[in-house]
């Protein structure tokens, strides 16, 4: 027993000449149990696009949440091995197994969920789209689809997703815009009286197609419209094809927001006699029941008893907008939305 002892050389340690430059990564044990689970989900990094006011930073996102990435150093230092096996070109018998590092780890990158506000972020990242009454849309040198604006979105395909739909994005041409309030209340009040000329009850099920070429005839297009039907529709149907319906409060509260953003967006607080008076007429008459401050509780803010603004008034505005009231045109090339994008209808 004491002989053996005497006789172990113990594990031999070696050091690699070149070591490899790695990052060791912390998983939190929602991530951990996402990569191990039958159907592990794939990591993506991304980084948000630094500007004058803020950097950019590192994200890791799975398809549904978005982990930030924060780099902690620490006073112990953390060695990758290897087993290695050293032998002399003279003896190979005699051989020396052991192990060897391959990197010296200093600092250790932690995965930290978080909460982001996609809507506004992805809201700064896309243009304007301020009006429907001419088709010219300005040329843009570098168009950016939604693909292209999401590979600069620090979320999720599951958040970027969701942000898109709750603005009503759309995509035309190779080029995504966001419909700024006042159209979004254009087109608002097109399908609900669209919906009055065709009989249909917004709660129950419509047919969408319908009432497409009904309100197409008020200067709103289709691929105008989808995005709308699609933020409000509550049941699984597909947009412009079949049957949806709405949701009465949910309906009521969105159409109540729009139209507080688009009055108030200059940051010039309305009347509350006559946002009420705006609103309550751009519903159904069975839906203005619910047109009450409490259905819109967290969204606006009063300066006094009497006016009402939105909560951060001017989301909507920002760089990119495109405004197509400056393009009139007198000539024969002017047309409408509809003749211009025919080819986007669906």
């Amino acid at each position: 027993m004491s002989t053996s002892t005497q006789d172990h050389q113990g594990i031999a340690f070696y050091v690699a000449h070149e070591q490899q430059n790695l990052r060791l990564l912390e998983l939190p044990p929602i991530l951990l149990e996402l990569l191990t689970s039958q159907h592990p989900s794939k990591l993506s990094l991304k980084s948000n696009v630094s500007t004058e006011e803020t950097s950019g930073h590192a994200v890791l996102c799975s398809d549904n949440q978005t982990f930030q990435l924060r780099q902690v150093h620490s006073s112990n230092s953390v060695f990758l091995l290897q087993p290695s096996c050293i032998a002399s070109d003279a003896d190979q018998a005699s051989a020396s197994h052991g192990i060897t590092t391959v990197a010296k780890c200093e600092a250790t990158l932690e995965a930290i969920p978080q909460s982001i506000q996609c809507t506004h972020q992805l809201k700064a990242a896309i243009p304007v789209l301020s009006n429907l009454e001419v088709d010219t849309i300005p040329p843009s040198t570098l168009p950016r689809g939604k693909l292209a604006i999401f590979d600069d979105c620090p979320f999720s395909v599951r958040e970027f997703e969701q942000a898109w739909k709750d603005i009503c994005a759309l995509e035309v041409d190779g080029q995504a815009f966001r419909p700024s309030s006042e159209v979004l209340w254009k087109v608002w009040r097109s399908i609900v009286s669209g919906c009055i000329l065709k009989g249909f009850s917004l709660d129950q099920d419509i047919d969408v197609s319908s009432l497409a070429r009904t309100i197409e005839e008020d200067d709103v297009p289709p691929f105008v419209m989808r995005p709308v039907v699609e933020r409000l529709r509550v049941n699984n149907g597909v947009a412009l094809h079949g049957y949806l319906r709405m949701s009465p409060v949910e309906s009521v509260q969105w159409a109540g927001t729009v139209l507080l953003e688009a009055r108030t967006e200059d940051g010039n607080a309305m009347s509350v006699a006559a946002f009420f008076h705006d609103w309550k007429d751009g519903l159904p008459e069975s839906w203005r029941r619910y047109a009450t401050l409490e259905t819109i509780k967290g969204k606006f803010m009063q300066p006094s008893e009497d006016t009402i603004m939105l909560n951060g008034s001017g989301l909507s505005a920002g760089k990119g907008s495109y405004s197509t009231t400056t393009a009139k045109s007198n000539g024969p090339q002017a047309r409408r939305w509809h003749e211009k994008f025919k080819s986007s209808r669906r």
